[in-house]
């Protein structure tokens, strides 16, 4: 029993890392259930099996992304509310980190080519799986994200400015995976290893310091 189910969850896994990739290169309607089957290693049954058909597919290829980046900026426990008198210094270092973690991830870890690719076809033409990943990104993580910012601040977390302001520290870190290889040509670069990641995450930081601190009324 034991072996079937772990056997059943590898071709799950399996199915999802192929569809992601599938889905983000040619499109929902271009990936056939075969094409995807053959990707993954396994029956085009295994489809309708596990997720009731290539739609479902697509949903749970969402989901997994949703948990992935809430995990990726969040941590991976979850988070209390934030206190109504947190400090901002203490903010902001938390806002930094959530910066040095997703960098890291979006600039080293393999599967996020296949994320990115996934989430920016949902950006320019949404399906029902932008919805899953709407709900469970830009409210969760980018509402938590908002707070935090607020708190460093000394703004509204709702307010028109922190919103924004999050959108474009979220868009630094992108750029960095969708242009990835412009920045490697530009850099000299042969890989984007840790030393170079950290670099990265550094300027951004720094970027995000500047910004939060002119918020602020302050000076870096």
């Amino acid at each position: 029993m034991k072996a079937n189910s772990e056997k059943d969850a590898g071709t799950r896994e399996a199915l999802i890392r192929a569809g992601l990739d599938l889905f983000g290169r040619h499109g929902y309607e271009a990936s056939s259930i075969r094409d995807i089957a053959r990707a993954a290693g396994v029956n085009s049954a295994g489809i309708a099996y596990h997720f009731g058909g290539k739609d479902g597919l697509r949903q749970a290829c969402a989901e997994t992304i949703v948990a992935t980046m809430q995990r990726q900026v969040l941590g991976p426990e979850p988070l209390p509310p934030l206190p109504p008198d947190l400090d901002p210094d203490a903010a902001l270092e938390a806002i930094l980190a959530a910066v040095g973690r997703v960098t890291a991830f979006a600039a080293r870890a393999p599967e996020s080519e296949t994320i990115a690719r996934f989430v920016v076809r949902e950006m320019m033409e949404p399906t029902p799986a932008f919805e899953l990943l709407y709900e469970g990104l830009v409210g969760p993580v980018h509402g938590r994200l908002c707070a935090l910012w607020a708190a460093a601040a000394g703004t509204e977390a709702e307010a028109p400015a922190t919103r924004l302001s999050v959108f474009a520290m979220i868009g630094q870190v992108l750029y960095f995976r969708l242009a990835r290889p412009a920045v490697m040509r530009r850099m000299g670069w042969q890989a984007i290893g840790v030393e170079e990641g950290e670099a990265i995450a550094g300027i951004i930081r720094a970027a995000v310091a500047a910004s939060v601190l002119a918020a602020r009324g302050d000076t870096p």
